[in-house]
């Protein structure tokens, strides 16, 4: 291999991607921006919850309550219905998400010591959001309820003392933005994906495989150069996700950067292994969304958590970086998670790319043969 004709690859690329505004926008900037437009989009619409309520009682015990649930602003009292036909058409048309129901006879049964009811109706249709709005309240009507008919000679039957630990708010939005930056790290790979299977559509790529150049030095001018700005634009990502939306980092930059590369790594390899085979940047767009953006939404734990252990989670985190880096880049920020920790990890990533990129060069030397 010559360093000199590498270098001479490098160059060329490097200044491709100068001149190339949208190439250069995908690699440099595309992270903080896609980081900034998906975390708006899955995280801050779940802070705040629009309930409805209706109180049947008019007591001041279902006032008391209604103002416990509404002490802060993550839940917003925006309707007060007045029958069930009016709660379906707020749900129906998406004004709520929520509408807590306080029956008739609810002071009575607490002043009596006698269980009181609350009925919550929600809106099912999304089963993530429901499921996350039921807990929010369902938590702060255990909470008040544990405060009522507390006496000396009757206590509460359970105390529960519940405490976080890592994410102690538990922000949705500390949650969710490290696990985003699966999504919108996988930008530079795409930019690597289009650029050789633009080559490959142009037929410059076999051209330059009939030149003295050997595979493994136009892998490498082709992968370094995205592979530095690629990380470049992942440290911007990490600055806006600090200084714009405030999630706490408690590891280390360097071990950021250590992971965050390795997990580019592994998407670019993936990349030019598309980019490579592909006979078209459509087909290769096509192929880069089934693989990257749909598993990485659904099977990587980012909203639904993988079953440690099972067989599923074995082949994920071998096949799939997001699977790895969610949990990885949500360890680094929220606890503090030193590289040793995320050993594991880390050898899942470097594998794939290993894997990916060997699959790249013995492609290039069957077409030089």
């Amino acid at each position: 291999m010559s360093f000199r004709r590498t270098w001479a690859l490098i160059r060329k690329e490097l200044a491709h991607i100068r001149r190339d505004y949208q190439i250069l926008f995908m690699v440099l900037v595309a992270p903080a921006f896609v980081l900034f437009l998906l975390t708006y989009t899955f995280a801050a619409d779940l802070q705040q919850v629009r309930i409805g309520v209706m109180d049947q009682d008019h007591s001041p015990s279902s006032r008391r309550y209604v103002h416990t649930l509404t002490s802060d602003d993550e839940v917003l009292v925006v309707a007060y219905p007045g029958s069930y036909a009016e709660t379906l058409a707020l749900l129906q048309r998406g004004a709520v998400g929520v509408v807590v129901v306080v029956p008739p006879g609810f002071h009575a049964d607490l002043t009596a010591g006698r269980s009181a009811a609350i009925q919550i109706v929600l809106d099912g249709s999304d089963y993530h959001k429901a499921e996350t709005y039921l807990q929010n309240i369902e938590q702060r009507t255990m909470a008040w309820a544990a405060t009522q008919g507390t006496t000396a000679q009757r206590p509460p039957p359970i105390v529960v003392h519940t405490r976080p630990l890592y994410n102690l708010p538990m922000s949705w939005i500390d949650a969710m933005t490290p696990g985003l930056m699966a999504l919108a790290f996988t930008f530079p790979a795409i930019a690597v994906a289009l650029a050789c299977a633009r080559e490959t559509e142009q037929g410059s790529y076999e051209g330059l495989l009939s030149t003295p150049i050997r595979p493994i030095e136009y892998l490498l001018g082709k992968l370094v150069p995205y592979l530095v700005l690629g990380v470049v634009g992942t440290l911007l990502a990490w600055a806006t996700a600090l200084w714009w939306f405030g999630v706490p980092f408690r590891g280390s930059l360097a071990d950021f950067t250590v992971v965050a590369s390795a997990f580019m790594l592994s998407l670019m390899g993936i990349g030019i292994l598309i980019g490579s085979t592909a006979n078209s940047q459509r087909l290769t767009i096509i192929i880069i969304v089934l693989i990257f953006f749909v598993p990485s939404f659904f099977l990587s734990g980012l909203l639904i958590p993988l079953e440690p252990g099972s067989l599923a989670e074995r082949i994920l985190v071998r096949v799939l970086p997001a699977a790895n880096y969610v949990d990885m880049n949500r360890s680094l920020f929220l606890k503090g998670a030193q590289l040793s920790a995320l050993g594991a990890g880390l050898v899942n990533l470097l594998w794939i790319a290993a894997a990916t990129l060997l699959a790249s060069l013995l492609l290039a030397k069957k077409r030089v043969a």
